[in-house]
């Protein structure tokens, strides 16, 4: 089993922007999305009582996000991630579940206005590793939901927005090194093909960490 620690930034990406329908035309309901890949997430964890626990690795993920704000202004902001990938499977071929959970607030004192945004994104998918000495290269795909609370308090008056789910194909690619024993270095990049706000646009991750197999 390995635990990672990696850091992750995220380049400017949109958010404050309701939507109630995915563009398939089709509504969704984004509890029951996210109780599906919560629960994807815990049945990887539990699958190493079960068979061989070194096909189990657990990534805690600290990280950056930046994001455009489009309420109550627009501006720009970098806030914090926080999350846990799981990988379970051979190399050649592996399940990987991550939730992550992001969150920040804006007030402005002179509309008597406070907002305050919590974002939830859990990604299902597959990934392959290929070992080339020292080296181990990957390449990841598969779906990503991402849903977003934000509650809006003006003049003591208290309002909650919850946009529809937002379903999205990601993929991407990366590396580990070993540095010493079993402590290694990891980095890579994923694209998520958002559509939002125009169809061709993406949102680039890139992550570095390190970690120790234990």
């Amino acid at each position: 089993m390995a635990f990672i620690i990696t850091i992750r930034s995220n380049q400017p990406v949109i958010r404050g922007e309701c939507c109630p329908l995915l563009s398939s035309g089709f509504k969704i309901c984004q509890n029951e999305v996210m109780k599906i890949l919560i629960l994807s997430f815990i049945f990887f964890l539990s699958l190493s009582n079960i068979t061989k626990a070194e096909w189990l690795q657990v990534q805690p993920i600290v990280g950056l996000e930046r994001i455009q704000k489009l309420s109550p202004v627009v501006k720009t902001k970098t806030r914090t991630v926080v999350g846990a990938r799981a990988l379970f499977g051979p190399p050649g071929f592996s399940l990987e579940a991550e939730v992550t959970r992001a969150s920040d607030s804006e007030t402005l004192y002179e509309q008597d206005l406070k907002e305050e945004e919590e974002s939830y994104a859990a990604k299902l998918g597959v990934r392959s590793s290929f070992n080339l000495a020292i080296l181990r290269w990957y390449l990841r795909a598969g779906g990503q939901a991402r849903r977003s609370e934000v509650t809006r308090t003006q003049a003591g008056v208290t309002t909650k927005l919850n946009p529809a789910v937002n379903l999205s194909p990601y993929a991407g690619t990366g590396f580990s090194v070993n540095l010493a024993g079993n402590l290694f270095a990891n980095g890579g990049v994923t694209v998520i093909f958002t559509g939002k706000p125009k169809g061709s646009d993406r949102e680039y991750q890139t992550t570095f960490g390190f970690g120790v197999r234990i």
